[in-house]
């Protein structure tokens, strides 16, 4: 089995143009309902003056469109190359509680264009400010005795009926010869988690 043993040898300039233009072409998020009520009462028929009743209702409600957000990178890059179903929590550690930071650790099933059925295993530490989440990890894909290697770095937040949507970038590397195809490519992909528990990621290359 061999690999490439550095998660770091990426160019700072690419990432930093790739999450860019990442964030501003895709990263429109979504829906902010402002909803504002005001009602007044007068009676006329008597002496005594009474001021007005005045009530204001503020509601700040987002919806994420995960179907939304499937069909616009689709339209830009094509069908998803990688698609991620059944991950599964390996571990859990509290980092930080100002700000609020942790470690997770997982191990998913995939599916790869060109490659096959794929293992996931992955690290991230996540920074919370309520609702919003950032996160950044590592990992590697292993199919058999061949691997890649990758860095990812993700936003986003829940919506407004708990459930989350992750858009994020992920930079892959191998050497070995089965994995060849996405040595060097960068991967923009969507993480999805509703309130039931069932979770995706899928993953589109950047052209």
């Amino acid at each position: 089995m061999s690999c490439k043993n550095s998660f770091v040898r990426y160019p700072l300039l690419i990432v930093t143009i790739v999450v860019g233009t990442w964030m501003i072409l895709m990263f429109q998020n979504t829906i902010t309902l402002v909803n504002a009520t005001t009602s007044s009462q007068d009676n006329s028929n008597i002496t005594t003056t009474t001021a007005n009743s005045t009530t204001s209702t503020l509601n700040n409600s987002f919806y994420h469109d995960s179907v939304d957000e499937i069909k616009k990178l689709t339209s830009a890059f094509g069908l998803p190359f990688y698609e991620l179903t059944d991950a599964k929590d390996t571990g859990k550690e509290v980092l930080n509680i100002d700000p609020q930071q942790t470690k997770d650790s997982y191990i998913a099933q995939g599916n790869m264009k060109d490659i096959g059925n794929v293992t996931e295993y992955g690290t991230y530490v996540s920074t919370y400010s309520s609702p919003e989440i950032s996160s950044m990890g590592k990992g590697m894909i292993v199919q058999n005795d061949n691997v890649a290697t990758f860095t990812a770095e993700d936003t986003g937040k829940y919506d407004s009926d708990g459930n989350l949507l992750l858009k994020g970038t992920m930079f892959f590397q191998s050497d070995d010869k089965k994995m060849e195809s996405i040595d060097g490519k960068v991967g923009l992909y969507l993480y999805w988690k509703d309130t039931n528990g069932t979770d995706w990621t899928k993953t589109w290359l950047w052209k």
